[in-house]
């Protein structure tokens, strides 16, 4: 029996291991900015938050700091780091077997419009969303709540009805962004959460026939 009748994705860690390009983009900023560059332990934590929280929040650096590390990490991702990154096995094919069924999808992303954009691009991504909702590159929205909002915006507009819509993703701030707006969040255990994470979740799944399972496909 089919549970939900949209489904919105999240990229990062859920359909693209993006982290080598993420951690190579970071330690050049880090090397860049005269800062002692993080081991990949600690960088781990910043797969996932955008990257205004990143570096002000995580890192502690001042504004004018942040928004240079902002404009370094963004040249050296969109040259460098955008490409690095692998599909997750399977999670292709179960996306297009979710459009097969009459499901309308999301691309929701708090990656910024040209990251995101290089991404979806290089891996032939954009064939499987009616809607592409991202954070844009001047950060006017930037967060996965306004991200979501937006996507369930788009769906409105096109009279889709998401009272029954889900999102599936892999750290909290998926599930912070999709419980603000009355929405379930899944989190797949394949990408950059705790166990901590998983339980704050509607719920988690460990592999790929779970998701398919649980979404009823």
């Amino acid at each position: 029996m089919r549970r939900y009748d949209v489904v919105l994705w999240d990229l990062d860690g859920t359909i693209v291991d993006s982290a080598e390009g993420i951690y190579v983009s970071f330690e050049h900023t880090f090397t860049e900015m005269g800062w002692d560059v993080p081991d990949r332990a600690t960088l781990r934590k910043f797969l996932g938050p955008p990257l205004l929280e990143t570096f002000g929040e995580l890192v502690g650096m001042n504004r004018d700091d942040t928004v240079r590390a902002m404009r370094i990490y963004r040249e050296n991702y969109h040259a460098v780091g955008a490409f690095k990154g692998t599909p997750y096995d399977g999670v292709i094919e179960l996306i297009e077997q979710v459009r097969a069924a009459g499901i309308p999808t999301a691309l929701a992303t708090s990656k910024a419009a040209t990251a995101a954009r290089l991404v979806t691009d290089h891996f032939d991504l954009n064939r499987l969303f009616d809607i592409y909702a991202c954070a844009t590159d001047d950060d006017s929205r930037k967060t996965k709540e306004e991200v979501v909002e937006h996507a369930l915006a788009l769906f409105a507009e096109q009279g889709i009805d998401t009272s029954r819509a889900v999102l599936i993703g892999d750290r909290i701030h998926d599930v912070d962004g999709a419980f603000l707006h009355g929405i379930d969040c899944v989190l797949v255990e394949w990408g950059y959460g705790t166990t901590e994470e998983f339980a704050r979740a509607t719920s988690s799944v460990a592999t790929i026939a779970d998701l398919s399972e649980l979404l009823g496909i």
